[in-house]
């Protein structure tokens, strides 16, 4: 598909104004723009742009939290289980110690934690600040690689939605592709804190821990500050 397509197909399902969605759920808005496109799979071949592109979709009144990536390869500067030990909470629930925290570069959070972004070394940490112990340090480049890596390009298409008689329906009424995503881009959305880390773990019976993995997100709304180049399709 050309890009010459792509606005064309965009605009057509736009004057269509309200359309069923294709599947319930919160997985509807995405699998319903994917139909109307004619795409099975969650990105378009578009090579007069040089290649694949990822696709969202968004509900308009909606801003939820998204994952990026998940990372956690030589992050840990302490053993995680001592982190879940200091840092998490008792889970009366689930009957065991666990860690769940997201945090941001604008403030510590209710654990102490907070992203730190060091400009001589390049790295994003996550730091203790009563104590200004770093808990877990990535190389900013390498985090940078990884979401290049799954975004180098993405179509965000909104919609506005509302209650139908068989369910919910949507209008997709505003699209942007989103491209040249960098550095600094990246390191920027960290230090509005629109980019945050999500810390997932527990302690298993055995006193090992289980990491479901560090989660790099943001909110959909502000996917664009991630990237260099916005270009409004419809």
């Amino acid at each position: 598909m050309q890009l010459r397509e792509l606005r064309k197909l965009l605009q057509e399902l736009s004057d269509q104004g309200f359309v069923p969605s294709t599947r319930k759920g919160s997985t509807g808005i995405g699998h319903t723009l994917e139909s109307c496109l004619g795409v099975s799979e969650n990105n378009l071949p578009i090579p007069d742009i040089g290649g694949r592109t990822e696709i969202k979709a968004t509900r308009s009144t909606a801003n939820n939290l998204i994952t990026l990536f998940t990372f956690n390869e030589m992050a840990w500067e302490k053993p995680q289980s001592t982190v879940i030990q200091r840092w998490g909470t008792w889970d009366e629930a689930k009957n065991r110690h666990s860690l769940y925290s997201t945090v941001s570069a604008t403030g510590p959070n209710r654990q102490g934690l907070q992203v730190m972004l060091d400009d001589n070394s390049y790295t994003i940490s996550v730091i203790d600040t009563a104590t200004s112990e770093v808990i877990a340090s990535w190389d900013l480049v390498n985090v940078a690689g990884k979401f290049f890596a799954k975004f180098g390009r993405l179509l965000l298409v909104h919609a506005d939605t509302r209650r139908g008689v068989n369910g919910e329906e949507f209008h997709f009424n505003q699209a942007n592709l989103l491209s040249k995503p960098d550095s600094k881009t990246f390191r920027d959305s960290f230090l509005s804190g629109k980019a945050l880390i999500d810390i997932r773990m527990y302690l298993k019976p055995s006193g090992a821990s289980r990491n479901h993995g560090t989660g790099f997100r943001v909110r959909e709304h502000d996917l664009p500050s991630l990237f260099g180049r916005v270009d409004n399709l419809l």
